[in-house]
């Protein structure tokens, strides 16, 4: 009798739908020739496991011999059972078909994207490939198109923070910077911090390159420059003010003369700017944006208003955490007051499998917990940092770039840097301490 075929993962499944970005007509053909291809059902099933895993990136590895896969789920990469040669081939092909890349270039460097929708979600597809010296490489990113955070809090943010930032993006006559590390929110922290300001009751105009367009947010009007608009960005800040809005936004950072001509309605008319970059920390962040526009340096620090920092740390998983009493030498290392904190919190470890026995000692193998799959972590949150500079700050800004410097000038001023956030969301119970650790150590 012939062995029965072992399943593979891209069969456990229901398949995600794809979606060209393409005019119907072109996507419909596009799919129908896709669909001929023998790697159409693997590439359809292969991403369903992925999006059902909760994974944010797949990477897929081509050798000589086969393709080996991982998954980033929750910031961790998951090593996942190879693929054989002929079947990940078979599956590469038709999701660079259908990203519109060039199949057969297994050398060059390419990029494509598509849509995919799985149950009643949606997804952004990225795809990015690379030949290397043992084959080549490809990374897919997945992004979800609706953002499953409504409030700061649902990130991670503390109740009080939330009021003095609430405080900050209500205020007039001052800047607000965001910021995050790199592959780490940055756009769902801006569009949450937004949805949290009054945008009811001021007008909100955004400035966006007509190439890279930001998600549509209720009550922020969006002034695209660029393209076929026949606007610069100068030009349409110009046109805008006019109109007296309330709220300048850059989603990316704005040129120096349009800063500039920002920060004189920010001085004279009481108007307020919202920007955001890339830094690995708030005062790292402000450092970085001051140093961008070396002759607005001063008017910067004199009007910036709040710089919000963040890093992600995956969350204990609620269903199977586990909770011990720290002993006060960890409390005192930690900086948290002897008593104040009864219980800290863990993952969930099993013994080993040989351990795992019941009372007559025959085999029990404890089953994985099935919200996390025996993680340990369920999703991600943020510890965030919020700077409002003082006057010591704000006046030693305009002298130095120096971080250490402003840092300690900030912590004597009743700043709290991420470190000290972290301890805090330990003592939340949110997090464990060795996540802590690794997250800081990739810094």
């Amino acid at each position: 009798m012939a062995e029965q075929e072992e399943i593979q993962l891209w069969q456990t499944v229901t398949p995600v739908e794809f979606e060209p970005k393409l005019p119907r007509t072109e996507a419909q053909a596009l799919l129908i020739s896709a669909r001929q291809g023998a790697g159409y059902a693997i590439a359809a099933g292969q991403t369903a496991h992925a999006v059902k895993s909760r994974a944010t990136h797949m990477l897929l590895d081509f050798s000589q011999t086969g393709c080996a896969i991982r998954y980033q789920i929750d910031g961790a990469w998951e090593q996942l059972p190879p693929m054989d040669r002929e079947t990940g081939d078979a599956m590469l092909y038709a999701l660079k078909q259908i990203c519109q890349m060039n199949p057969a270039d297994r050398r060059s460097a390419q990029s494509g994207k598509c849509g995919i929708k799985f149950v009643k979600d949606k997804f952004d597809l990225i795809l990015q490939s690379q030949g290397v010296p043992t084959g080549e490489r490809v990374l897919v990113r997945i992004d979800a198109l609706k953002i499953p955070f409504e409030r700061m809090s649902d990130l991670g943010m503390r109740d009080k923070m939330f009021e003095k930032l609430k405080e900050r993006l209500d205020s007039e006559s001052n800047i607000i910077l965001i910021t995050c590390p790199k592959g780490e929110g940055l756009t769902t922290t801006w569009t949450v911090a937004l949805n949290a300001a009054d945008r009811l009751v001021r007008d909100f105009q955004s400035f966006e390159d007509q190439g890279s367009p930001e998600p549509e947010i209720i009550n922020i009007s969006a002034n695209f420059y660029g393209g076929d608009t026949g606007h610069t960005e100068l030009s349409m800040l110009k046109k805008m003010i006019l109109k007296e809005p309330d709220v300048l936004m850059f989603p990316e950072l704005p040129e120096a003369e349009t800063l500039e001509l920002a920060i004189e309605q920010v001085e004279k008319i009481e108007k307020q700017i919202y920007t955001r970059m890339v830094a690995p920390g708030a005062i790292e962040g402000l450092v970085a944006f001051a140093a961008k526009y070396p002759g607005l340096r001063n008017r910067i620090a004199d009007r910036i208003g709040a710089v919000l920092g963040q890093k992600l740390i995956r969350r204990l998983c609620d269903n199977c955490k586990v909770g011990f009493e720290p002993p006060p030498q960890l409390l005192q290392q930690l900086g948290i007051p002897a008593g104040r904190v009864g219980v800290l919190y863990q993952p969930f470890i099993p013994p080993p499998i040989e351990q795992q026995v019941d009372e007559q000692g025959r085999p029990a193998p404890i089953t994985p917990c099935p919200v996390c799959n025996g993680r340990g972590y369920y999703g991600r949150i943020a510890i965030f940092e919020l700077l409002v500079p003082g006057e010591k700050f704000k006046a030693a800004l305009k002298k130095t770039q120096d971080v250490a410097q402003l840092t300690a000038i900030a912590k004597s001023e009743g700043h709290r840097g991420l470190q000290s956030e972290a301890v805090m969301t330990v003592a939340r119970g949110l997090t464990g301490l060795d996540e802590v650790k690794r997250a800081f150590a990739k810094r």
